[in-house]
């Protein structure tokens, strides 16, 4: 899912695109549900829920495409898309899953930063961000469960993100996410804490000017997008940049290191 949807399936296995477009949908919807029954009413409201069929065959077109997808999940004996009242639930193992696999991966990625585990931390969230093949669903026709989802993984994907620059910059290694800062903030312009973790790496790096002329770029983005200011936590930041205070805290590595010599 964390792309264009394909199932690993045949003999020998490899990875296969989804041809039809419902098929790829009504996959979508019952991944989405996590092993919870879907009823048949909300499957048909998923597929068709522009219009573009008469209301009587979406029944009789439901149960082709869901023979479709058995056929290519390999699913001969009927347990992994299984039929049950009043509809429809998938059973997948959470490593059948990639979505499955990143989410477990940023959770042990949120627990090691709240430890301080600030370098196992960044190889975990990297591990997760590494999963991703391009936009997620991104061949999948819209349908509100399809929408939702998308959404969902984009925010995760932002999140994960985010986390593995903090833990980077809790180690000191700020100039090492600069590329990838920037490349977040051109996808999410609108997102005021991307641009103060990217100010304050470069001010971190010693380019104090260009972490100033940053400051101005978002406020011209800000200004042009949304006819506002930049919020009061972005203002102050340039406020300290201008007044040469201290806008970055210390790398833990090399706090570390204060207390071994205090302590020796």
């Amino acid at each position: 899912m964390l792309g264009p949807l394909e199932v690993l399936s045949g003999a020998p296995q490899h990875w296969k695109p989804v041809e039809v477009p419902k098929v790829r949908i009504l996959l979508v919807v019952l991944l989405a549900a996590r092993g919870r029954v879907v009823s048949l009413e909300r499957l048909v409201h998923e597929l068709w829920f522009d219009g573009g069929q008469e209301a009587k065959d979406h029944r009789n077109l439901l149960h082709q495409y869901v023979m479709r997808l058995r056929r290519q999940l390999g699913d001969r004996r009927r347990t992994v898309l299984v039929t049950q009242s009043p509809g429809y639930r998938l059973l997948l193992e959470p490593e059948q899953l990639d979505v499955s696999r990143f989410d477990e991966l940023c959770a042990r990625g949120q627990d090691l930063f709240a430890a301080g585990r600030y370098d196992r931390a960044v190889a975990v969230f990297g591990e997760a961000l590494a999963l991703w093949r391009g936009a997620p669903l991104e061949d999948v026709p819209p349908s509100p469960s399809v929408v939702a989802e998308a959404e969902r993984l984009r925010e995760a994907r932002l999140a994960a993100a985010e986390m593995c620059v903090d833990a980077s910059h809790r180690t000191g290694e700020y100039a090492a996410t600069l590329a990838e800062l920037r490349a977040l903030r051109d996808d999410h312009p609108l997102r005021e804490g991307l641009w103060e973790k990217e100010m304050t790496a470069l001010h971190a790096c010693g380019r104090r000017a260009e972490a100033l002329e940053l400051y101005q770029l978002a406020r011209r983005t800000f200004r042009t997008e949304l006819g506002l200011e930049p919020g009061a936590s972005l203002r102050t930041l340039q406020r300290r940049i201008l007044e040469g205070g201290q806008v970055h805290r210390p790398s833990e590595r090399t706090r570390q290191g204060t207390l071994d010599v205090v302590s020796d």
